[in-house]
């Protein structure tokens, strides 16, 4: 025992509790560590295949639009003369295959285009999940600082500071784990518009004055 303050052997075993307790929050950490990294995976993936999806949609669309020019045409031309009864024939029969494939694309794209903002709001509450256990590995890498202080300062304060910030970024990862979604004004990414053809209306000009 020393002569002064607190007996050697004791002070030894309270080292001892506190590297153990560091050795505790270092797996915690790895823990939190490996869930931030799943969830940033996850975020790319869902990102990739909400892109591919609606680029899939758009490219549906953009064929379903052509099938109505197509549709249109035909239209006009058996609206026309000096058709023969087979010419009339086979363009009815085109026509009635456009609209039959017109209506799967709609049924199709109603399908891709869910799957697809399935595949958005994945990624983004991915991406919340991912920034709030980054959040409280932050706070327990704090904690593990401020444990190790108290081997070297024999400052009890450090550690009771360092148990705050354990319990906090213990509660922030236990908050993002069980993460659904966020509110619906937080940073929503916007749906890619659907995009076809328009063509440009002729520019109209602008009144004369009248004359005096």
């Amino acid at each position: 025992m020393s002569g002064h303050g607190i007996p050697h052997h004791a002070e030894k075993d309270e080292h001892k509790r506190i590297g153990i307790f560091i050795g505790v929050l270092a797996v915690i950490m790895a823990i939190i560590g490996a869930f931030a990294k799943g969830q940033a995976n996850e975020m790319i993936v869902k990102e990739v295949k909400a892109s591919n999806g609606f680029a899939w949609y758009q490219s549906k669309r953009q064929r379903s639009y052509m099938n109505e020019l197509e549709i249109k045409r035909i239209d006009f031309l058996l609206a026309g003369t000096g058709l023969s009864d087979a010419q009339k024939e086979m363009l009815t029969k085109t026509r009635t295959s456009l609209d039959k494939k017109n209506v799967e694309y709609k049924s199709e794209n109603e399908e891709i285009e869910r799957l697809a903002k399935a595949d958005q709001k994945k990624a983004e509450i991915a991406a919340h999940k991912h920034h709030w256990f980054e959040y409280a590995e932050i706070s327990l890498h704090i904690a593990v600082v401020l444990c190790s202080l108290v081997l070297l300062t024999d400052q009890k304060i450090f550690f009771h500071i360092g148990l705050f910030a354990t319990v906090v970024g213990v509660l922030i990862a236990t908050a993002a784990f069980f993460k659904t979604g966020h509110h619906e004004g937080d940073h929503q990414t916007p749906t890619p518009a659907a995009t076809t053809p328009t063509t440009n209306a002729p520019a109209k000009a602008p009144a004369k004055a009248p004359a005096h």
